[in-house]
């Protein structure tokens, strides 16, 4: 039997019904890429909260999956406090596992990384953002103080694993070096799109070649600050004062109150809309159907998966400059980190040019298949088909 230990900070919800729910990041069919390799997996995560009526509806668990958990030390009442508990935990559950997964940055992964290395214990870094980027712009002083720690722990835990997988092709790898064996993965799951999708897809664009008004939109959690909503709503009520009135929707967990005063204050409350979450799946898709400009005006990013499914929708993107976005969309459709009246500017142009809004979609469409099952199935087998061939020659061939 090999189980493999996967350690995070995120922080999952207790149903009532006995399952546990998500805000999406790590629904239920994400487990697969590792039980194709592994018997089972568990799963070490922040203590989470009981789901209250309108908490997260995407279940978690699955059959081979289950879940310990350890107090929050991503504070610095949790560090004082927590820390040593959470050190215990961590411990004993890479000493019952064969191999151990540490997704960065995070503070339960840190000390996962550490431990497995502590215990000569099978190790793959996941490194699915920039350390520094997201202390630096999440808003908090004390964060900003911590960004050096942050970043250098980081740097030292992708040095120093035997086996690191990337989310992006080339931001994370140049600022997180790995000495070891390294993969380039995203993590994002998309389906190509279909000959029916593409009709539907192209009904959009005429609509939008006819004068129709484009739907703005944004995959998102509520949140973390960097990923620069507040910027989108600036740009929106810029866009307004020069008379375009540009509908914006946002889909994510969270709170939306706090935006929906921006939003007031900006004088677009009425242009601005929060759908809440969705499955994972054909409900998401579904909405990116009615969207016709993805906005990423992100603060911090490794790769992020919400673009490439829009643009696998046949959505046309902007994004900032920040991480890995460079990688997916052309320089036409950039603009600088934090900078809204440059992001209304790229809206602008686009939004009024639906020649570039078609070319930009059907350009996305191609783009998107890098990210296709079959592609990222491959690479995933390679990264934990050789952690579980670490394992193997660990135990001698066998399981535990």
């Amino acid at each position: 039997m090999m189980r493999l230990l996967f350690v995070h900070d995120n922080r999952f919800e207790h149903g009532a019904d006995g399952h546990i729910y998500t805000s999406g990041t790590f629904p239920s069919a994400l487990w697969e890429r590792y039980l194709r390799h592994f018997d089972e997996v568990c799963v070490l995560a922040r203590n989470g909260r009981n789901k209250g009526a309108a908490g997260a509806e995407i279940r978690a668990d699955r059959a081979r999956v289950f879940f310990q958990f350890a107090p929050n030390i991503g504070s610095l009442w949790g560090a004082a406090f927590n820390w040593r508990t959470s050190r215990a935990r961590v411990r004993a559950a890479v000493a019952q596992a064969n191999a151990v997964v540490a997704r960065l940055p995070s503070e339960l992964g840190f000390l996962a990384a550490a431990e497995a290395e502590r215990q000569g214990k099978p190790l793959a870094v996941e490194l699915a953002g920039c350390a520094w980027d997201a202390a630096i712009n999440h808003g908090s002083p004390i964060l900003k103080l911590y960004a050096p720690i942050f970043f250098h722990r980081t740097c030292r835990a992708a040095a120093r694993a035997p086996l690191v997988v990337y989310v992006t092709s080339e931001f994370l790898q140049n600022r997180y070096p790995s000495s070891h064996h390294q993969i380039s993965c995203s993590d994002v799951e998309i389906v190509p799109l279909s000959a029916e999708d593409r009709g539907r897809r192209g009904r959009r664009l005429e609509r939008l070649a006819r004068g129709g008004l484009p739907q703005l939109g944004t995959i998102a959690s509520l949140s973390p600050f960097y990923k620069g909503l507040h910027l989108a709503i600036e740009a929106i009520a810029q866009l307004r004062a020069e008379g375009l009135h540009y509908p914006y929707a946002i889909l994510g967990p969270g709170n939306p109150e706090p935006w929906r005063a921006l939003a007031r204050s900006a004088g677009v409350e009425d242009l601005v809309r929060f759908d809440g979450t969705r499955e994972p799946g054909a409900p998401v898709r579904g909405w990116l159907d009615d969207i016709d400009l993805h906005l990423q005006p992100s603060l911090a990013e490794g790769l992020p998966r919400a673009t490439i499914e829009a643009m696998s929708r046949g959505v046309a993107c902007i994004g900032s400059d920040v991480g890995g976005i460079p990688e997916l969309l052309p320089r036409a459709q950039l603009h600088p980190s934090g900078d809204s009246r440059s992001l209304a500017e790229t809206i602008r142009r686009l939004a009024t040019a639906p020649d570039l809004v078609a070319s930009a979609a059907w350009s996305g469409v191609e783009q998107a298949r890098l990210f296709w099952p079959e592609m990222l199935e491959r690479c995933h087998d390679e990264a934990y088909g050789r952690l579980r061939a670490m394992a193997e020659a660990r135990s001698g061939g066998c399981g535990r």
